[in-house]
């Protein structure tokens, strides 16, 4: 029984880790793709339940950043008392996130008119539906207990995981 345990606990962390990749790109990119819809199920989902996590997050994002740094230096050193499977997975997420961050200040200083339009919504739904598939592929993965692989980012934390 113990053992169950100790493995739903870590891969319910290794989930929970892709919570910052997921609340980073609904920051840039869920305003365009749930604001930008017809649809008024999609919309009131983004104001009533996605606008809360986002504001949360905005207001405190400093103090995550800190967090995340943190998580992430204690991951790679392997200061925690935690599997490298685990380990494995947060730093996978904090790595997503740095792109998902990248790819949104880029957007967000592209001109307006870029940004307003085929082009700009066709990008913004691309990479928020993009890190979402993503963040998905991993958590079905993680229930199973299997390594997810997304390339170039996987390569990066097997070398920060395996390095310490």
């Amino acid at each position: 029984m113990k053992k169950f345990i100790n493995i739903f606990f870590e891969r319910t962390l290794a989930i929970l880790a892709f919570y910052f990749p997921f609340i980073e790109i609904a920051c840039y990119f869920g305003p365009k793709v749930f604001l930008s819809t017809d649809s008024l199920l999609l919309r009131s989902f983004y104001s009533n339940h996605i606008i809360k996590l986002v504001n949360f997050y905005i207001d405190n994002n400093l103090l995550i950043f800190i967090f995340m740094i943190w998580v992430f230096i204690g991951c790679s050193r392997g200061t925690f008392p935690i599997t490298k499977y685990l380990r494995f997975n947060v730093i996978q997420a904090i790595l997503l996130n740095i792109i998902g961050t990248c790819f949104g200040v880029i957007f967000n200083f592209l001109p307006i008119a870029l940004r307003e339009s085929v082009f700009g919504v066709l990008f913004s739904n691309f990479l928020f539906l993009g890190v979402v598939l993503l963040i998905s592929y991993s958590t079905l993965l993680i229930i199973y207990g299997r390594y997810p692989t997304i390339p170039v980012i996987s390569e990066a934390a097997k070398m920060q995981v395996q390095q310490y």
